[in-house]
């Protein structure tokens, strides 16, 4: 398992926008990610008196996940989301605590494709397919 932080020189969102903790597996056909919810600054916006996660985060996240495993798959450059599908399942409440970002994944050449099932408090919240191409290589990458 890593801390987000030890995956330097990746090229994710920052600040509010990065979605994803840690790192708890990568192999040849998957990642799993893991967010913690406790103190998320979302629920206080989205909605007060009524907090849930929204969708479009946890698509957000689902991408982050993609884009990890296609870091850690040996492509370089700046990611990008080119096709995405979701289905909701369940609200994402406070007290779900953690999120959990299971993909299932390919690679051709530079797309990486596949779906990640994201998991809260036990349960199957959503299901989100993409397809994400990693573009040209950044300076100082490989």
């Amino acid at each position: 398992m890593r801390h987000i932080s030890e995956l330097e020189g990746i090229f994710l969102p920052v600040g509010p926008m990065l979605q994803i903790d840690r790192v708890v597996e990568c192999t040849a056909e998957g990642v799993v990610c893991e967010t913690d919810l406790e103190g998320n600054w979302v629920f206080a916006v989205h909605f007060p008196g009524d907090p849930i996660f929204p969708g479009s985060l946890l698509v957000e996240g689902a991408g982050q996940a993609i884009a990890i495993w296609a870091w850690e798959s040996g492509l370089r450059g700046e990611p990008r989301l080119v096709k995405v599908g979701a289905e909701f399942r369940s609200p994402v409440v406070p007290a779900d605590r953690v999120l959990t970002y299971t993909g299932t994944l390919k690679r051709r050449r530079n797309l990486c494709v596949g779906s990640v099932e994201v998991a809260a408090g036990g349960r199957s919240v959503a299901r989100v397919t993409g397809s994400l191409m990693v573009t040209h290589t950044r300076q100082g990458g490989l």
